[in-house]
């Protein structure tokens, strides 16, 4: 057999080995198909998720094998597909090597859209003669919602990209995260050596601040930063197109008494923050380290309530305002109601960490409509290369 034999079977048969290929434990493997320009053709796609704009457009970018596509002209041959799927496979190492996994979410749904076309129902995600409204695909005369797919951001006070970064590529390579957001970077050049193949970057640079972003490119945003100048290097903001929400990258500034007007700072960030976040519609996420220990839960002794920098009953009455203005939920605190641990450990003194005596002041707050869209929230406790530990995020949409 040949690739050639692959490429003559219609768009079921092709269906049908994507379906074999799942039973296999390759499930992380997409089907993609759009109709060409013509109308003649349906232009079918197996890959991944990372390769997948917004159900509309393939990523071919330094394909390498991670996209297999053809053109078929009819929905079904009636070839048995059994000895072709050992085919696909021999012809297509790459591509199952990134698709290996678990996804029965996607399965179950892809299940559905197999049944549709066994009965002479072409899906198309993407047509240039009719409108297909964003988050669903047409199949056949009918519309149907796209496939789940997950969301994973992961917030980081790298604490100097330069010192981690080696640690920051292990992290990306472990989680495959759609959006990563790093404050403390200490990187004023912004620096081209930090790129990370496969995504996107914006930096908001400031001496001993400064926050990073980075957005798979096959998720479409716009960045964008703040004019007023307690924001700079402290906030980043980036508006992603689907799905739709706002993001907020910050480094709350940390009201050191020793530091001539870093108390002031502090107010007047949260200030702004506070008036930016109650101009912001609906569907907002705010990560980063934030700088304050909120409730006795996070704190190892219980004893939140402190004359000293991030224990300040005034800092606690801002972020409490914070979260009423933009209806924001602290997302860990919401999955994980019991839980007493922490993100930040002082000095990264590894007593300090077997003993679990940390404070908890990396958060992902998020609007409360995000609540049963939420899968996870956690803290990684494996990452502990700087005084933060990372931060994760999961959403379904």
């Amino acid at each position: 057999m040949t690739e050639s034999k692959l490429k003559t079977l219609g768009a079921y048969e092709l269906m049908k080995i994507l379906h074999e290929l799942h039973k296999l434990g390759y499930q992380k493997l997409r089907w993609m198909s759009y109709m060409a320009p013509t109308g003649l053709s349906l232009r079918c796609h197996i890959t991944t998720q990372d390769h997948i704009i917004v159900n509309q457009e393939i990523n071919f970018d330094n394909n390498q094998g991670e996209v297999w596509f053809t053109s078929v002209g009819t929905m079904t041959t009636g070839e048995d597909i059994t000895p072709l799927v050992k085919t696909f496979m021999e012809e297509n190492t790459r591509l199952l090597e990134i698709g290996k996994g678990q996804d029965p979410e996607y399965v179950e749904w892809f299940n559905k859209l197999l049944s549709l076309a066994a009965n002479g129902q072409t899906p198309v995600f993407y047509g240039e003669y009719w409108t297909v409204p964003i988050g669903h695909i047409k199949v056949g005369k009918e519309t149907i919602p796209t496939p789940p797919t997950k969301l994973r951001l992961i917030s980081w006070n790298i604490d100097g990209i330069k010192a981690h970064f080696a640690s920051l590529k292990k992290l990306v390579d472990e989680y495959s995260p759609e959006v990563i957001c790093l404050q403390k970077v200490k990187d004023i050049k912004d620096s081209p050596e930090f790129e990370i193949k496969g995504y996107k970057r914006e930096c908001f640079s400031a001496p001993y601040s400064g926050v990073a972003t980075y957005v798979k490119d096959c998720v479409p945003c716009n960045f964008s930063k703040p004019q007023a100048p307690e924001l700079s290097g402290h906030l980043l903001k980036t508006e992603f197109f689907f799905p739709s929400f706002t993001l907020y990258n910050i480094y709350t500034p940390y009201s050191n008494p020793n530091i001539e007007g870093a108390v002031e700072h502090r107010r007047k960030f949260y200030e702004t923050l506070i008036k930016l976040v109650g101009t912001t519609p609906d569907r907002l996420i705010i990560c980063g380290d934030m700088n304050i220990v909120v409730s006795e839960q996070d704190c190892w002794d219980g004893k939140y309530k402190r004359n000293q920098a991030n224990f300040h009953d005034w800092e606690r009455q801002n972020f409490t305002k914070l979260t009423e203005t933009g209806h924001l939920i602290d997302t860990f605190r919401v999955l994980n109601p019991f839980r007493k641990e922490f993100s930040y450990f002082f000095r990264n003194n590894p007593e300090v960490r077997a003993d679990n005596q940390g404070h908890r002041i990396d958060y992902f707050l998020a609007s409360r409509s995000f609540t049963p869209k939420i899968t996870k929230a956690e803290i990684i406790k494996d990452c502990t290369v700087s005084t933060n530990n990372p931060i994760l995020l999961e959403i379904n949409y």
